[in-house]
């Protein structure tokens, strides 16, 4: 029938009718992409404990933004600190306490000693903040949010090495050693990579690891992946990073994926540190594959697949990709 169809149709015809189809899709896509955001972003509602730490995340670290600044304002933020405690009190009798409790109390209590010293009036937030430090040990909220100072000195020595040579040897490599990778290495790497940037130091990631035996996992996880044929059964653990939508507002609809891909290319870096072979895949799902994803990967209801990372040990020899870099000029305006 569609041979028949290709060869009474007009051209015209069906160059629209796949354009019109492709437009469908891409419509089609970005709907789900709104429902899912809608449903399972902190934009309207703030139904979930993932969502109020968020929330607790977000306005503590804007306290700490305050009193990092080189001039702080006294009396700074009052309304936004006064919801933010209503907000901390609710947490804390509806759930206990727990570290974002800890840390989002600690960095009141600097607030608080910074205002009582600067304030030349008294604010109204005296009474409040005191009445949730006196719910703490003073041990538990030492050195756990607020500020921390800094030396330039002590600084210095820890970025004594090449890094323009690190950074440029690392590749995308698709021949991998057979020797398998110890998970430990993958998981002290993450946990170095927690560090990296994210909006109001939100860490909103989640990650999975494929160990590299589970084999039937990893198989079902690249089958839905469409940029590791003729590697994939050679990879030896799989890393599967996540954003979650919970931790994100309204306007936020993009940072899912910018805090995500910074995130996975610390994990990326840190991996090819310890001197072990990376290649990143990614997860341009449309609903359809996405869909797959989800089947072959039970993950939090508030997932979004940012990329895979396959690992593997370095072979003594092995060929990667030449990759040219488009010239810097074509890079960058300087205006």
């Amino acid at each position: 029938m569609k041979k028949v169809l290709k060869k009474i149709l007009p051209s015209s015809f069906r160059k629209a009718y796949r354009s019109n189809k492709t437009s469908y899709r891409i419509f089609s896509d970005y709907f789900e992409d709104y429902r899912n955001y809608r449903k399972y972003s902190a934009s309207l509602d703030l139904k979930s404990k993932e969502m109020i730490q968020a929330y607790l995340i977000k306005e503590y670290h804007a306290v700490e933004k305050g009193l990092a600044l080189p001039i702080p304002r006294p009396g700074f933020g009052i309304e936004r600190i006064t919801e933010l405690i209503s907000k901390l009190q609710m947490y804390i009798q509806t759930y206990g306490k727990d570290s974002i409790s800890d840390i989002s109390v600690s960095t009141l209590q600097e607030y608080l000693a910074f205002d009582k010293k600067h304030n030349k009036e008294t604010s109204p937030l005296v009474p409040l903040i005191e009445n949730l430090i006196q719910a703490y040990n003073q041990s538990d909220l030492e050195s756990v949010g607020g500020t921390l100072p800094m030396n330039r000195q002590d600084l210095l020595p820890l970025l004594d090495f090449d890094f323009d040579s690190f950074f440029k040897s690392r590749h995308s490599i698709r021949d991998f050693a057979e020797e398998p990778v110890d998970t430990k290495i993958i998981l002290d790497t993450i946990d170095t990579a927690k560090y990296a940037p994210s909006v109001c130091n939100r860490q909103a990631w989640k990650v999975y690891v494929i160990e590299h035996d589970n084999y039937a996992l990893k198989k079902a996880l690249l089958n839905v992946q469409n940029g590791n044929k003729g590697f994939g059964d050679k990879i030896s653990s799989l890393i599967v990073v996540t954003g979650k939508l919970s931790s994100f507002f309204s306007y936020e609809r993009y940072q899912v994926y910018i805090d995500g891909g910074m995130f996975a290319m610390s994990i990326v870096l840190g991996l090819h540190s310890k001197g072990l072979a990376t290649c990143c895949l990614n997860t341009s799902y449309n609903s359809s594959m996405r869909e797959a994803f989800n089947n072959a990967l039970k993950t939090d209801d508030d997932c979004v697949p940012i990329m895979f990372i396959a690992v593997g040990h370095l072979k003594d020899n092995y060929k990667v990709a030449n990759s040219k870099r488009r010239p810097l000029s074509e890079l960058v305006e300087v205006r």
